[in-house]
C-alpha cells in the first residue's frame, strides 16, 4: 500500500463525520489526533546467536532500545552479542499512530508479523490519524564485532630499557613506574599509560643508601620505598623525601586510597603488623603468623560489592623459610589490623605454588600466573590464568577467552622470570619484561565498547 493511498481514505473518513444530520440542525464533529510519532520499540522474543559451533538464543528484552525524537533514530545501547544473526528479527513498535509504514523504495504498511533484515538500517514512516506525514524514524539493531570476554594482546613499540633484570611496577594518576634493581642504586623509568609512547630514560633514585625495588608502593598520591629500614616518599620517582618517623621498616604490604580507612600498611623490624594514616605516626600491632609470606609479595585492594566505603586486601608471596606456604592467600577487611590465611582441606582448590607468581584483580576476580609450577613442573610458563571468584579461597583455570600470546613463554624464559604487571585505569594489562624490554598490553574487549 502506498502512502498517498491512506491519505485519501482518512481524508474521506473525515469528511463523512463532518456531515450535517438530517433529523436536525447541528453538527457532529470527531477529532483526531494530530501527532504521528513512534513511542516504544523493541525485538519480540528471541533471536539466535551463533558463535563458532555454539548457538543460543537471547531474549530480545533484554536489550532496550532508545528513540531519539530529535534526531529520529531507534537504536539499542547495548549492543547485541557478537554472532547474532539479525537478517530476520520481528520487532514490536508502539506509535500515538495506526499509520506505521516501512520506507523503501516502495512503501509497505508495517505489520507486527514481519519478520526485517536489520543488516542495513531500517526506515520507518509513521501518519497520523488526520492523514498527516509524520516523521521518518531510522532502525538499526546494533551487534558487537568482537566477542566482549575475550581478553586481546597487542605488542607496544617502546623504549624499554634492555638492561633491566629484577624489576617491580606501580601504577599512579596515568603513569607507569617500573623500579629495577642496580649494582649501586635502584633505577627508575616510567611512561604515561594513556599519552606515551616511549620509556624515559633509567635514571637511580637519589636517595643516600640503597633502596629496595620490590618495597615500591603507591598510597594518597604518592610513591613509598624503602631504604635500609627507612621510609622515603616522592612525587614523581625520581626526587625522594625522608619521611620523618621513628619508626623502622622490614616490608611495605600496600596503601589503601580509598573508602573510609585510609592507610599505609606495612611491617616492622620486628615483624609486627604496623599501619599509620600519615606515615609519620604509626600503630603496631601483634607478630605476623609464622607462615606470613617474606619475599615476592603482591597485593591488592578492592572495594566490597556490598560497600564501596569499605575495602577488602588480598596478599600472596613466599615464605623463604618454607616454600609450601606459597599456595597460602592471606586477607583482610581494612577496617581490621589483623590477617587471616585462607587454608582449605581441599588442596586441589588451592592457589597452586607457581615461580615467580602475579597477582592482580581484573574483571572482579583474582588472577594469579607466572613461571612453572612448582607442584607439577610440566605445566610451561604463561600457559594460563587462575582465577579466583571468591576473594582468594578457592582457584581454577580462567576459560580459555582469557589467554596470553605464545609468545610469553618465550619471553619469560629470555628474562630468566623477571618481569612486572600492572592493570591501568582503563583495564589495561600491561607487562614489561627484563633482558629483551619488549612491553605488551592487553583488554577484554567489553571493556573498551562505548555506549552509543
Amino acid at each position: 500500500m502506498k502512502l498517498r493511498v491512506l491519505n485519501i481514505v482518512a481524508s474521506l473518513f473525515v469528511a463523512a463525520c463532518t456531515i450535517t444530520s438530517c433529523l436536525d440542525t447541528e453538527v457532529i464533529e470527531v477529532e483526531y489526533n494530530t501527532n504521528a510519532s513512534i513511542t516504544g520499540f523493541s525485538i519480540t522474543d528471541s533471536i539466535v546467536t551463533i558463535i563458532g559451533t555454539d548457538t543460543t538464543a537471547i531474549l530480545g528484552a533484554d536489550y532496550p532500545f532508545i528513540i531519539d525524537q530529535n534526531e529520529g533514530r531507534i537504536y539499542n545501547a547495548d549492543s547485541l552479542p557478537v554472532g547474532t544473526d539479525i537478517s530476520k528479527v520481528v520487532v514490536d513498535i508502539t506509535a500515538d499512530t495506526y499509520g506505521i509504514y516501512i520506507q523503501a523504495e516502495k512503501d509497505s504498511l508495517w505489520e507486527s508479523t514481519d519478520s526485517l533484515d536489520f543488516r542495513r538500517p531500517v526506515y520507518f514512516k509513521v501518519v497520523s490519524e488526520m492523514g498527516t506525514a509524520g516523521r521518518t524514524y531510522k532502525a538499526e539493531i546494533n551487534v558487537h564485532q568482537q566477542d566482549p570476554d575475550t581478553l586481546i594482546w597487542r605488542k607496544r613499540t617502546t623504549g624499554f630499557d634492555t638492561n633491566i633484570k629484577a624489576q617491580k611496577a606501580v601504577y599512579l594518576n596515568n603513569n607507569i613506574y617500573v623500579f629495577a634493581e642496580q649494582e649501586s642504586q635502584v633505577a627508575m623509568t616510567s611512561l604515561d599509560a594513556y599519552q606515551g609512547k616511549t620509556w624515559t630514560s633509567l635514571e637511580s633514585l637519589d636517595i643516600p643508601v640503597k633502596a629496595d625495588y620490590s618495597s615500591a608502593t603507591t598510597w594518597k598520591g604518592q610513591i613509598y620505598i624503602l631504604a635500609e629500614n627507612e621510609l622515603y616518599v616522592s612525587d614523581n620517582g625520581l626526587n625522594w623525601q625522608k619521611v620523618e618517623t621513628t619508626q623502622t621498616f622490614s616490608r611495605l604490604l600496600v596503601g589503601v586510597s580509598t573508602g573510609s580507612n585510609q592507610k599505609l600498611i606495612g611491617v616492622d623490624t620486628e615483624n609486627h603488623y604496623i599501619s599509620s594514616q600519615d606515615g609519620i605516626t604509626w600503630n603496631r600491632y601483634a607478630s605476623l603468623p609464622a607462615d606470613f609470606p617474606n619475599k615476592q609479595i603482591f597485593t591488592v585492594c578492592y572495594p566490597l560489592s556490598t560497600n564501596t566505603d569499605i575495602n577488602r586486601i588480598v596478599l600472596t608471596g613466599e615464605k623463604e623459610e618454607n616454600p609450601e606456604a606459597s599456595t597460602v592467600v592471606w586477607t583482610q577487611i581494612d577496617s581490621e589490623n589483623e590477617w587471616t590465611d585462607l587454608v582449605l582441606e581441599d588442596n586441589t582448590l588451592l592457589r597452586p605454588q607457581i615461580e615467580n607468581a602475579m597477582l592482580i584483580y581484573y574483571d572482579n576476580q583474582l588472577l594469579t600466573f607466572g613461571g612453572v609450577s612448582k607442584s607439577n613442573g610440566t605445566i610451561v610458563p604463561f600457559n594460563e590464568f587462575i582465577a579466583s571468584k571468591d576473594n582468594g579461597i578457592t582457584w581454577e583455570n580462567a576459560t580459555e577467552k582469557m589467554a596470553f600470546p605464545v609468545e610469553f613463554k618465550d619471553l619469560y624464559e629470555q628474562a630468566n622470570g623477571n618481569y612486572s604487571c600492572i592493570v591501568d585505569d582503563k583495564q589495561y594489562i600491561w607487562m614489561m619484561w627484563s633482558q629483551t624490554g619488549e612491553v605488551w598490553r592487553g583488554r577484554i574487549n567489553k571493556f573498551g565498547f562505548k555506549k552509543q
